[in-house]
């Protein structure tokens, strides 16, 4: 976490396309970590790794074929 980018979390909201209150969701979910900002206690910052790892593409599960229209 030294070196880790932190992102206020509307931003983190934006480029996920979510709302902050489903982003606080998922961090109470344990999806994402929020941080408090030691300049502003009010402000909650999220990793932009964690972030960047949610938008990337996952491979689909080998065991579920899925149709071709």
């Amino acid at each position: 976490m030294a070196d880790a980018k932190l992102i206020p979390m509307s931003e983190a909201a934006a480029r996920l396309g979510v709302s902050r209150i489903t982003l606080s969701r998922l961090a109470r979910d344990g999806r994402f970590t929020l941080y408090e900002n030691p300049r502003d206690r009010r402000q909650r910052l999220v990793d932009e790794e964690e972030v960047r790892e949610a938008l990337r593409p996952k491979p689909m599960s080998e065991g579920k074929e899925q149709a071709v229209a």
